[in-house]
């Protein structure tokens, strides 16, 4: 009797282990953890990434939120490296889309979209000596010569706040979001029109502010554009407001995220740094990557990233094909803090003036290397 007893014993034990290696695998098939990794040279596109969930390359532009990682609850994992990668070769894909006429930008905002619910609070036009090398490295690049930082005058620093009540995209009216924690929805950058440069000093996405303080329930897209005014992109944010500083809004260049602490990025970033002859992070000038590169890929795949991407995505029309690169740094190497992003969007192609002792002749700069033609050659030509 005892023996049967054991037996039955075993065999219960090993149905509820043969039970519960079921009920396993079938949730990790229905949310997507057994499914085959793609290589990493595999066509953006056709990429399956966990950090897409419910996101094709054929979905509209208009639900592109749905790469934010915080906005899936449940789901949500450190995003790695051959994920960022993955999620970078899709943004780029997608912005190659829209140049060709496959892909529809998401509207243009303006005046009125930043009257529906923000605020904007003008600072004083004091300049962080924390900025100092980034303004050196744009300034370099933009002058040729020195290390000149923009005067005063020609930096507004603009803190762009959701604290007002605001018409949803379905016509509801609603009041925002109240701060948590001293925390709320904004966009603190920094405009720099002589250098057609942007600094983004903090950020907190109305979204993003939603989901931490109302719950996982807003993090449906169907609840959560309800819950957040039109206007609420930092991309599209920095857009509208850009426009209002400038007379040339198409010349922009550059975008520097100052201060990265999103746990992703940052996780990125420091796996960049180990890869490279240091092992670890370094001050500016920094480590630059063409778009073409793996590394630039990853890191615009990155939280961080996606506000350069969204740019050159919706605003194709005005910005045009780009030649993009980016620049990663620590202010502070040995204690691995102050990360930055320097993005340089530059155009496919630029003219340049070549100085003595050189001698004098025009360089011409395209995505596929450069020539220089002499002065004589030019005053010849027909």
């Amino acid at each position: 009797m005892h023996a049967i007893s054991i037996r039955r014993s075993i065999g219960a034990l090993l149905a509820l282990i043969v039970s519960a290696l079921l009920y396993s695998t079938w949730s990790n098939v229905s949310t997507g953890r057994l499914a085959k990794r793609q290589p990493l040279n595999e066509t953006p596109s056709l990429l399956n990434s966990s950090h897409l969930p419910h996101h094709h390359a054929d979905t509209p532009l208009k639900h592109s939120h749905n790469l934010h990682p915080s906005h899936h609850h449940n789901t949500k994992r450190a995003l790695s490296y051959h994920d960022a990668a993955c999620k970078g070769r899709l943004l780029l894909t997608w912005i190659s889309e829209v140049h060709d006429g496959k892909r529809a930008p998401t509207a243009e905002f303006g005046q009125k979209d930043i009257d529906n619910g923000w605020t904007m609070q003008n600072f004083p036009r004091v300049i962080p000596h924390a900025f100092d090398e980034p303004f050196k490295a744009i300034g370099k690049t933009l002058d040729g010569v020195g290390e000149r930082i923009p005067e005063i005058s020609e930096t507004f620093h603009i803190d762009l706040v959701q604290d007002k009540p605001f018409r949803n995209t379905v016509g509801q009216n609603m009041k925002p979001i109240p701060s948590q924690n001293n925390l709320i929805a904004h966009y603190e950058v920094y405009y720099i029109p002589a250098y057609n440069a942007l600094i983004s000093s903090d950020a907190r996405s109305p979204k993003a502010h939603a989901l931490a303080t109302e719950g996982p329930s807003t993090a449906f897209p169907d609840l959560i554009n309800k819950r957040v005014p039109p206007l609420n992109r930092q991309s599209d944010a920095m857009w509208a407001v850009w426009k209002t500083l400038t007379k040339t809004p198409n010349d922009l260049r550059y975008i520097c995220r100052d201060g990265v602490v999103n746990p992703d990025s940052r996780a990125i970033m420091n796996e960049i740094f180990r890869k490279a002859p240091t092992g670890k992070p370094v001050s500016w000038p920094g480590l630059t990557f063409g778009i073409e590169t793996e590394e630039a890929q990853a890191l615009l795949g990155t939280p961080n990233g996606l506000a350069v991407a969204f740019m050159l995505m919706d605003r194709a029309k005005e910005l045009g094909r780009r030649k993009l690169s980016v620049t990663i740094a620590a202010t502070d190497p040995e204690a691995g803090s102050g990360f930055r992003m320097l993005w340089d969007m530059a155009p496919p192609w630029m003219l340049t003036l070549e100085l003595p002792p050189t001698g004098l002749g025009l360089t011409f700069t395209s995505a596929g290397g450069s020539k220089t033609v002499s002065a004589s050659k030019v005053a010849t030509s027909k």
